[in-house]
């Protein structure tokens, strides 16, 4: 316990005696390490904090105590979400964009004439120096944070990665409710094509063949000939008996010749389209048939896409809604601002330090000296000693 005392003793005197190479050592050191913390670039941090969304009304379900074997799985989703969302904003084209936004290459004085070293460069500088992404396990919570040498394009860094990831999920990144909503609107497009197409083949075939409602017109033409045709038949019954009581130069007789020939040619212009007088929209009977097989194939085809339109529609609003759902946006906790303290360099805490480590240095240096000097005595002696025998 003696011999602790007098070496701490010995200590002690050692360093009082080269106090003065301690006091010029530490003064040089702090004031060496003041000018440059006074010199050196300032840097401020901004942060900007998101959380993915998600269906509120299935977490709050998760409260119940039945279910509570699920919300482990349901936070490991959003913590996978978390780092997918993480992932998106480390690659490669999400971090090109800052660069050019920001003009990354002229803020880390990049000269090199190859482009794409250029980027390459700045990219990397990017993702080491500025950009500082991370998970909180816990909420899920994600923390965007940037460190430039000037406050306010560290905020609007920090806020552009936001911005960006938001225009991602809502833009780019497809879902099981986007990919359902785009191929049923791509089908519904289809559909609608066909619907016009047939609509306008309808369109032309009322023209041409002068055809409104073709049912309808089909039997006021039928219902016509029928006409003429049973009184042709009546006219021809009454011309025969008429013949048995009267002479062929009656007068009656004559009448009914005349109204039998009327009869007939109108019966052949309805048969025939050829009459000079038949109504514009008057169909020919000879053309009923054909005019019937194509108004009903177009029909047919048209009343088909219709349903198919109708089916399709409310699916159509149905994926927009489930789109909406499903849709991986981002809710956002804190926007980022700039900083009202610098994160670095910390004056006094770096004064601080150099002074205490240039106090300990210094007395180490002294120690060690002495310490050599000592043995180097003690070697000098044991030598001496050995030459005397």
């Amino acid at each position: 316990m003696k011999t602790k005392e007098i070496d701490m003793l010995d200590i002690l005197l050692i360093l009082a005696k080269n106090k003065k190479f301690i006091i010029i050592t530490t003064l040089i050191v702090s004031i060496v390490t003041v000018i440059y913390s006074l010199l050196v670039p300032q840097y401020w941090v901004s942060t900007a904090a998101i959380i993915p969304s998600g269906d509120d009304q299935s977490k709050f379900s998760l409260s119940s105590s039945i279910l509570g074997g699920l919300a482990s799985s349901v936070m490991g989703s959003e913590q996978s979400d978390a780092n997918i969302l993480i992932g998106i904003m480390e690659s490669r084209t999400f971090s090109l964009d800052v660069v050019k936004k920001f003009n990354l290459i002229e803020y880390f004085r990049i000269d090199e004439p190859d482009t794409l070293i250029s980027y390459e460069a700045a990219i990397k500088g990017l993702n080491d120096q500025i950009i500082s992404l991370g998970v909180n396990e816990e909420n899920g919570i994600i923390s965007i944070n940037a460190e430039t040498k000037d406050k306010y394009l560290s905020a609007k860094i920090a806020n552009y990665y936001r911005k960006q990831l938001d225009n991602y999920n809502k833009n780019s990144r497809m879902t099981k409710g986007k990919q359902q909503r785009e191929f049923i609107e791509t089908r519904l497009a289809e559909v609608k094509a066909t619907i016009d197409t047939l609509s306008y083949d309808l369109n032309r075939f009322q023209k041409k063949y002068h055809t409104i409602d073709l049912e309808e017109q089909a039997k006021s033409v039928i219902s016509l000939y029928s006409d003429l045709v049973s009184e042709k038949i009546t006219n021809e019954i009454e011309l025969e008996f008429s013949k048995k009581f009267y002479s062929e130069d009656n007068q009656k007789i004559e009448n009914l010749k005349v109204k039998n020939s009327i009869l007939n040619t109108k019966i052949k212009e309805m048969e025939q389209i050829s009459g000079k007088l038949n109504p514009k929209y008057l169909l020919s009977m000879d053309n009923i048939p054909d005019i019937s097989l194509q108004y009903s194939h177009i029909m047919l085809n048209l009343e088909i896409q219709k349903k198919i339109y109708e089916f399709l529609y409310p699916q159509y609003e149905s994926a927009k809604i489930d789109e909406l759902k499903d849709l991986p946006t981002i809710e956002i906790i804190d926007k980022a601002v700039p900083a009202g303290k610098r994160s670095k360099p910390k004056r006094a805490l770096l004064c601080i330090s150099a002074f205490l480590c240039s106090i300990i240095a210094s007395s180490l240096m002294i120690l060690f000296k002495e310490f050599f000097k000592t043995k180097a005595i003690r070697v000098k002696e044991i030598v001496k000693e050995l030459k005397s025998y």
